[in-house]
């Protein structure tokens, strides 16, 4: 929604320390496969490192490939990083480029879903979960994705709504998504675009030719790094002749794409709000999901949505001191859902189920959540659906949360004042003057 940008903390990036408490995972099994080609790429590596660890879906292998990096240091750093899990796998290979690192990574994985993560950007605690589950619900769908934060020399929010006729002239999708990793082998994977081109939008392309769709994930997830030296950035320099090939390689795709494709795009624009269905979630695995955990009681909190509420706020912020909070959302808010989304994330792991998936399959999750996470207890506040989980669920009632309309504009009339030029110039006098002393 154009309000995030209002309530939007850039510093809140996640990976920014790891989950020391969580627990050793050996001979589990992996359900999903993350493929990063490595390349000098040490740098930033650490945070990147971080955001797998600390996945609260821990079903996953970590296939690292070293293309050729020219860096000892680069190299040590891997040994290192290879220690710190037995899911992460290294493999070295002469240098190809990123696509063919990505292929020769996908050679080794042994799930069914594929998530390439370059080596510097980053993903919400909650990521491979939520996308796991929404492309188990949605069978027929080939990958799934989430609305994107770029982050480092540029700052913005990306929740461009999927359109496959614009996705001929723009990428829409970052590189990052949950693929089937059968729809990549039948294309002959990412090594078949040429080494100018980006292989990902390429990858994206040639799904849409051959009509197959993506399931968009409303909630940002994934926060892509922005660098002036980025292989990405001299790419897209119009002014190169690169860019002026890579346009007409893939115009040759696009002028065979004679359909539009239609993705499934959360949250849905029409759902019977009246009536919570129970289709029973079909989770074969259960019995192998490893799930993050500390050693604490775990809550559930079921709100209706996240907003100013205050009350609820500092509520759950007090059972956060000696508790695992998790909390389940059910609707939208006619505002920003990312009121105070971030701020409730610092103390819990939250689930807005409107974002990726069906109403008819949100029973079924809670009953995940709460076999998965040992849930002791469960707060229910003022959903439309209270009726319907009173007969499912034992709940301890609290009261209604409420969104107020003062505390919504006063922070966004806050954001605009801070951020007006002349308020800005003061702050970055301020700033200097402090330095100076």
């Amino acid at each position: 929604m154009k309000e995030d940008k209002f309530f939007w903390d850039y510093h809140k990036q996640p990976g920014q320390k790891l989950n020391t408490k969580s627990k050793k995972l050996e001979n589990i099994k992996p359900l999903v496969s993350i493929v990063t080609s490595y390349y000098n790429s040490n740098e930033f590596m650490w945070q990147t490192m971080n955001c797998v660890l600390n996945q609260t879906f821990q079903n996953w292998e970590w296939i690292i490939v070293d293309d050729g990096s020219t860096s000892q240091e680069a190299i040590q750093y891997l040994e290192e990083v290879k220690k710190l899990d037995k899911r992460i796998k290294i493999y070295h290979k002469k240098n190809e480029g990123l696509a063919l690192g990505r292929d020769y990574a996908i050679q080794y994985a042994t799930t069914d879903y594929i998530l390439p993560l370059d080596a510097d950007d980053l993903i919400e605690p909650t990521y491979i979960e939520t996308l796991y589950w929404t492309l188990e619900t949605n069978p027929k769908a080939s990958w799934a994705f989430t609305n994107s934060v770029g982050f480092g020399k540029y700052i913005y929010l990306s929740d461009v709504e999927f359109d496959s006729e614009k996705m001929k002239i723009e990428n829409q999708i970052t590189a990052t998504a949950l693929i089937r990793k059968e729809k990549i082998l039948e294309l002959s994977g990412y090594g078949v675009a040429k080494r100018y081109m980006n292989e990902d939008w390429y990858l994206w392309l040639r799904m849409l030719q051959d009509n197959q769709f993506p399931v968009q994930v409303g909630y940002y997830g994934f926060w892509y790094r922005r660098r002036n030296e980025s292989l990405l950035t001299d790419i897209n320099d119009k002014k190169k002749k690169e860019y002026i090939q890579k346009m007409k390689d893939i115009k040759e795709i696009t002028d065979k794409m004679n359909k539009k494709v239609n993705a499934v795009i959360y949250p849905k624009k029409k759902i019977n709000e009246d009536i919570l269905e129970d289709k029973a979630i079909d989770i074969n695995n259960l019995e192998d999901i490893e799930i993050l955990e500390k050693n604490k009681n775990a809550y559930l909190y079921i709100l209706p949505y996240l907003g100013t509420d205050r009350k609820i706020y500092k509520s759950i912020k007090e059972q956060a001191k000696d508790n695992m909070i998790y909390i389940v959302t059910l609707q939208n808010d006619k505002h920003s859902p990312y009121v105070y989304r971030q701020k409730y994330e610092q103390i819990s792991t939250v689930y807005d189920l409107t974002t990726f998936l069906d109403n008819e399959n949100w029973i079924s999750f809670i009953q995940y959540i709460l076999q998965t996470r040992k849930i002791e207890k469960i707060f229910l506040s003022n959903t439309k659906y209270n009726q319907k989980l009173r007969q499912e669920f034992k709940v301890i009632e609290i009261g209604n949360i409420k969104n107020s309309e003062f505390v919504y504009h006063l922070k966004i009339f806050k954001y605009k004042f801070m951020n007006w030029l002349p308020v800005r110039g003061i702050r970055k006098v301020v700033r200097l003057l402090k330095s100076k002393k």
